[in-house]
């Protein structure tokens, strides 16, 4: 008897926006993850994990070259998929933006990322997933930002996507 340990171990990768996101340049989120779930190409919720919600969960962009490894994804019925639904917890969630800016984002209850062309789950698929997030890539200058604050005095700004992401 011989074991094969050469068996296929890649994963499908799939990129996941969020328009809001795109829009105020987010680079990085830290959330507090209670729940997680796909919507169906019908409109359908499918929960497919649970967390604990006790610690953040940081998801950074694809330049970071960071993902999120998933197997739990392809426990999802057989059938396309178009969104993920992360439901977070009211603490512990934050924003970071390419400037390096960090601003509370507590007011949200879940946030939504389509899924680029979509995702189908059918007999036979890649045994893990990956999730790489589609965030603005950092500006350099963001690593003067302490020098310059420091020279300009603190200045008190509007949240940047208050009511953006939506409940």
């Amino acid at each position: 008897m011989t074991a094969n340990y050469a068996a296929e171990t890649h994963g499908t990768e799939l990129i996941l926006k969020n328009e809001a996101a795109t829009a105020h340049h987010v680079s990085e989120m830290s959330l507090n993850i209670t729940k997680f779930s796909a919507i169906d190409e019908h409109g359908n919720e499918h929960f497919i994990i649970d967390f604990p919600g006790q610690n953040p969960v940081t998801l950074k962009g694809i330049a970071s070259g960071n993902f999120i490894r998933s197997k739990s994804v392809l426990s999802l019925p057989e059938g396309k998929y178009k969104a993920f639904r992360f439901y977070t917890a009211g603490w512990g969630n934050q924003f970071i933006y390419r400037d390096g800016v960090a601003e509370s984002a507590n007011s949200f209850n879940r946030l939504d990322f389509q899924i680029e062309n979509g995702f189908t789950v059918e007999e036979g698929n890649a045994p893990e997933v990956k999730l790489w997030f589609d965030f603005s890539p950092y500006q350099w200058k963001r690593h003067f930002k302490p020098l310059t604050d420091l020279f300009m005095g603190s200045k008190s700004q509007k949240p940047r996507l208050a009511n953006s992401f939506g409940n």
